[in-house]
C-alpha cells in the first residue's frame, strides 16, 4: 500500500510540474509626450488587452509624473504588464479639472476635462497600440496631440 501511495505521490509532482504557468507580469514604462515635446503630466495610462481571449485579462494602469514617465502596475505597485498585444488610452486632465469623474474610455462626459478632449480615450477606436513582449524591458514612447 505504502508503495502505491509513494507511487501516486510521484506521479502527481511529475504531472504538476510538467503543467506550464502562465507568464506573470514583466517591467513596462514609457513616457507620454505632445508631439511638441511638451510632457503629458498627472496623464492616466490604460492598457487594454486585445484579442477575444484575453477580455478577462487585468488592465495595467500607470500615471505619468512631471516629465511624463509612467510604470505600469497590473496585480503589486510597479509590477509591469502581462506580455501580449494591448490598445492604450491616455486621459490627461486639466489643470483646473481636478474631477474625480475623469473617464478612462472618454465616455461619459468627461472630454471637456482632458486635454486631448477625449482622442486618446477610447479603447474600442485606439490611436496608440503597444506590445509587451515576454523578455519584459520595455521602454514604451507615445506622442499625442
Amino acid at each position: 500500500m505504502r508503495s502505491k501511495l509513494l507511487s501516486f505521490t510521484l506521479l502527481c509532482s511529475i504531472a504538476v510540474g510538467c503543467i506550464p504557468s502562465a507568464p506573470g507580469p514583466v517591467a513596462t514604462k514609457g513616457i507620454v509626450k505632445t508631439k511638441s515635446g511638451r510632457p503629458c503630466d498627472n496623464a492616466l495610462v490604460v492598457f487594454h488587452p486585445l484579442g477575444k481571449d484575453r477580455l478577462n485579462d487585468p488592465k495595467p494602469v500607470g500615471k505619468t509624473d512631471s516629465k511624463g514617465s509612467f510604470v505600469l502596475t497590473t496585480f503589486a505597485e510597479n509590477d509591469g504588464a502581462l506580455p501580449g498585444d494591448y490598445a492604450i488610452t491616455v486621459v490627461w486632465p486639466s489643470q483646473e479639472a481636478k474631477s474625480s469623474k475623469l473617464s478612462v474610455t472618454g465616455e461619459g462626459g468627461a472630454a471637456g476635462a482632458d486635454q486631448l478632449k477625449g482622442k486618446f480615450g477610447n479603447p474600442s477606436k485606439p490611436l496608440l497600440k503597444a506590445t509587451v513582449p515576454s523578455r519584459g524591458g520595455t521602454d514604451l514612447a507615445f506622442e499625442v496631440d
